[in-house]
């Protein structure tokens, strides 16, 4: 199978679990220029920035540990641009990262709520969106 097909397969996995976990969908692969977010979820009144990730198996590290530093700073940048679009005042967020090791009828699936959080500053809106839950 080929990279963007297991990709593409894991994204609807992730979503689908979502789904079954009373998460409302808001939005898939939104694109910035610097960035793409995978999935926007809400989670009653939070609005969860959901990264997928995943690999064959964990030989070379779980999915979730490829989430590093500068991912997260683009993850961040792009949540900033969809909130600073779509929100006049943004309600509380979270990054989320759904990890998924395998393909096919055996992949599992895991959810790491909060996953990381916003450095605390600079700040560009007023309270905190970031607040983690």
């Amino acid at each position: 199978m080929e990279r963007l097909e297991r990709g593409k397969e894991s994204e609807e996995l992730a979503v689908q679990w979502l789904l079954q976990r009373g998460f409302e969908l808001v939005a898939r692969n939104v694109r910035y220029k610097f960035g793409e977010i995978d999935i926007i979820a809400k989670e009653g009144q939070v609005l969860c920035f959901v990264e997928v990730r995943s690999r064959e198996n964990a030989q070379y590290g779980a999915p979730q540990a490829s989430v590093r530093f500068d991912k997260q700073a683009k993850l961040i940048k792009a949540a900033q641009m969809y909130l600073k679009r779509f929100y006049k005042k943004p309600p509380f967020c979270r990054f989320d990262v759904i990890a998924v090791t395998g393909f096919g009828i055996g992949a599992q699936v895991e959810h790491f709520k909060s996953a990381f959080e916003v450095p605390a500053e600079p700040r560009r809106y007023r309270g905190n969106p970031w607040r983690a839950y």
